[in-house]
């Protein structure tokens, strides 16, 4: 197995049509989420723009909606609640950016927040960004009360202090080089797989899927955050800064699964996890596991078998 720059996918046509399509939705509906960049404070919606918008492949909105529409949801909140995980993702870069923590200068090919404005800025365009999306779920049209308080619970378990900012904490503190891999794997969960265990269960709410449904969902996102976060450490070891669009090299020093067994080893274990996640996807049995499975091989291109 090698790890390359991202290459153009054989996705079945109608599948990249589909893909296409709720990306551009789901960038519309963003894009009108949040204030302009001339409404005041000007600055402050700027930034908020500029870490929202930056071009990215929309990984989490796009499961919610395929796997709420997989599951039998047909409704536009299921864009909403996409929308929400995306931004609570682009709240969690900017504090992850700062100098305090990784202290990086590039995330998505262009400057992270912090460079481009200030950290001052960049910590109150993260904290409203996560605000937003709380009122976001708060108001999702067609849906009903009891589902919106359980979508607002969700996301505040996701961000809360046994979710990102725990894995967040816990990743600050990961220089033990003698860390096991479940330890490293505990740290991951937090800190990628809370929000796309969100983004999957939240679907799941929607829909009103079975307790089966829903185990092999939450399944199927805590394999795909294992698959995310060890991919994005070989990103940071393996690859440039143009090539893995962000400042890499942050992760020296870290109790990582690719520091533990080496980069073969931990190619082999991403690929396992890939292979598990689509298993439980499976099990899921949606309507749309085929497309499903295209936005992860889009997501996951740069590894070759």
């Amino acid at each position: 197995m090698t790890v390359n720059a991202p290459h153009n996918l054989s996705t079945d046509i109608d599948d990249f049509a589909a893909i296409k399509a709720v990306t551009g939705l789901i960038d519309a509906r963003l894009a009108t989420i949040i204030p302009s960049s001339q409404t005041w404070p000007a600055r402050l919606h700027e930034a908020q723009r500029h870490a929202l918008l930056s071009p990215g492949k929309r990984f989490r909105p796009l499961l919610c909606v395929f796997v709420a529409k997989g599951a039998g949801f047909e409704g536009d909140a299921a864009i909403d609640v996409g929308c929400v995980a995306e931004m609570v993702h682009a709240a969690s870069l900017i504090l992850d950016d700062l100098p305090c923590m990784d202290d990086a200068e590039l995330r998505r090919n262009q400057p992270t927040t912090h460079i481009a404005f200030d950290e001052s800025t960049a910590i109150l365009t993260a904290t409203a960004l996560l605000n937003r999306a709380f009122g976001v779920l708060s108001r999702l049209s067609h849906v009903d009360a009891e589902k919106r308080i359980e979508l607002v619970d969700l996301l505040s378990y996701a961000v809360g202090s046994k979710g990102l900012i725990a894995g967040q904490m816990a990743d600050l503190a990961n220089t033990d080089a003698n860390a096991s891999i479940s330890e490293i794997e505990r740290l991951n969960t937090l800190k990628t797989g809370a929000l796309f265990d969100f983004s999957v269960e939240a679907a799941a709410v929607l829909a009103g899927s079975s307790a089966g449904q829903r185990s092999a969902l939450k399944d199927f996102s805590h394999h795909l955050g294992l698959a995310f976060q060890l991919m994005d450490d070989v990103k940071d070891t393996l690859m440039s800064d143009t090539e893995a669009e962000k400042t890499v090299g942050r992760d020296i020093g870290k109790a990582t699964i690719l520091a533990l067994t080496g980069s073969e080893a931990a190619l082999e274990r991403l690929s396992g996890y890939i292979i598990n996640a689509k298993e439980a996807l499976t099990r899921a049995e949606l309507s749309n596991g085929d497309t499903l499975n295209s936005v992860l091989d889009a997501q996951f291109s740069f590894i070759r078998t």
